[in-house]
């Protein structure tokens, strides 16, 4: 059998993978994917399981990129895990699809990955994304795995692929969804997908295109007869000190406007959902029972973060198939100016309604989420540059919210339109970045750091 090699060197790949205990079907997946990675050629495999490794989440303090360029200060697992990767040929993510998406064990793994690239921002692809890190990165390939056959599911999780290969810098990239319906087919879809990698954003030049695909995903789904909610819950998907977020800010906003219109609000903190254990359950519960579902939460690596993805997985268990009749209402906000970032976020977040038996009653995509801070008054009508076209959002999609209805497609259109030029929001980005780390004491020639560089 013929060996691939790259200028001499034996390639590597590096495997990700979440395989709870007790899965036949991922275990014997992960079996196969050795397999075939080394009739690819990958001499050398490194696996990590997720599901084993105790790792910290992501919370949303930069420091990999502004106080220890390149490396995440929680020291464990992670710092391996990004280590191995910049030397590798292939990274492979293998693991149950959560929504379209990961799940929250493997997002845990991805969310943590930032620290490959730096902080400074440049277009391609028709959209902004950060500069690389690395002269080198691997090929990305995601596999994902459910119980039943679900195009909607694979058809999300491959763009979530792509989306990521185009963040994470990698040259080509490609997925499969595999199945217990169609178990013979799964040697066969595993080597097609090593061997039928395209380029990273080979179709994402269309920036107006990207924009229907987003609108399409955020517009309300179906509305069945709902009375006005009495409760309402929130859930601040940011893993950062509580008052610190944009999430939460926009979170407390709304429950501002909703407790106003009579609506009784409860707001939860996804650091409630670290770990799988009785107050994790309680708040799922909680949110469960709420007449409307409303979730402020960041964009982490084109997805929900791996806390605010744990808490969707427990609100659906909760929920089960016959859950009250409830609305929910995604606010995803990134730290890119554009709110095409989120399209693939709000495609999962309308899939974890679809599951949950939610209404989807819109989502709010904001671009540009570095606007919202502490700072900046969200009080109904009093919204000024650069935060009021989320002022004008938030105040005309309480009321509709409030009265059982869903979000306006006024307020859509409002919360979509970027707050400055994406020239400049990109500049000012890169001040703000830079500023910080002067701040921290770190120099400005380390922010290009390439800790984990490999001798290749």
């Amino acid at each position: 059998m013929a060996r691939w090699v790259l200028s001499g060197v034996a390639m590597k790949a590096v495997v990700v993978s979440a395989v709870p205990q007790g899965s036949s079907s991922l275990s014997a997946i992960a079996e196969t994917l050795d397999g075939e990675l080394r009739r690819a050629g990958y001499e050398t495999i490194r696996r990590f399981e997720v599901t084993t490794l105790k790792l910290g989440y992501c919370q949303g303090e930069f420091d990999c990129w502004v106080h220890t360029p390149g490396r995440c200060k929680i020291h464990d697992a992670e710092q391996d895990i990004t280590a191995a990767i910049p030397d590798a040929d292939a990274l492979v993510l293998l693991g149950p699809v959560a929504f379209g998406g990961f799940s929250h064990a493997q997002k845990r793994a991805i969310d943590r990955l930032i620290g490959l690239i730096t902080p400074f921002f440049e277009r391609r692809n028709a959209l902004t994304h950060h500069a690389p890190r690395y002269a080198h990165y691997p090929k990305l390939h995601a596999l994902g795995w459910l119980p039943k056959r679900n195009p909607e599911q694979s058809t999300i999780f491959d763009a979530l692929n792509d989306a990521m290969a185009i963040n994470l810098c990698a040259p080509t990239r490609s997925s499969a969804v595999l199945d217990d319906e169609h178990v013979e087919l799964r040697q066969a879809t595993i080597r097609r997908m090593l061997e039928a990698s395209s380029p990273a954003g080979a179709t994402l030049d269309d920036r107006d295109a990207l924009r229907r695909e987003l609108l399409d995903a955020a517009r309300p789904g179906p509305q069945r007869a709902r009375p006005a909610p009495k409760t309402a819950a929130l859930l601040v998907g940011s893993a950062k000190p509580k008052g610190a977020s944009a999430s939460e800010c926009a979170a407390r906003a709304f429950e501002q406007r909703l407790e106003a219109l009579g609506v009784a609000c409860r707001l939860h903190h996804a650091t409630e959902f670290v770990h799988e254990g009785v107050p994790a359950l309680a708040a799922a519960r909680s949110i469960a029972e709420a007449d409307l579902f409303l979730l402020a939460t960041p964009l982490y690596v084109d997805s929900l973060p791996s806390l605010a993805t744990h808490a969707l997985e427990l609100v659906a268990r909760a929920r089960g198939s016959n859950g009250n009749l409830a609305a929910f209402v995604p606010f995803i906000n990134c730290g890119f100016p554009e709110a095409e970032q989120t399209r693939t976020a709000v495609r999962i977040a309308r899939q974890f309604a679809a599951l949950a038996n939610y209404d989807f009653a819109g989502a709010l995509p904001l671009g540009g989420g570095g606007v919202l801070t502490p700072d900046r008054s969200l009080e109904p009508g009093e919204g000024r540059p650069p935060v009021g076209h989320v002022v004008r959002a938030l105040d005309l999609t309480a009321p509709a919210l409030a009265l059982g209805g869903p979000v306006p497609d006024a307020a859509l259109q409002a919360i979509i339109e970027p707050p400055l030029p994406d020239v400049l929001y990109r500049l000012i980005a890169d001040l703000g970045f830079r500023w910080e780390a002067r701040r921290q004491g770190t120099a400005q020639r380390e922010l290009r750091a390439t800790p984990f560089a490999s001798p290749r």
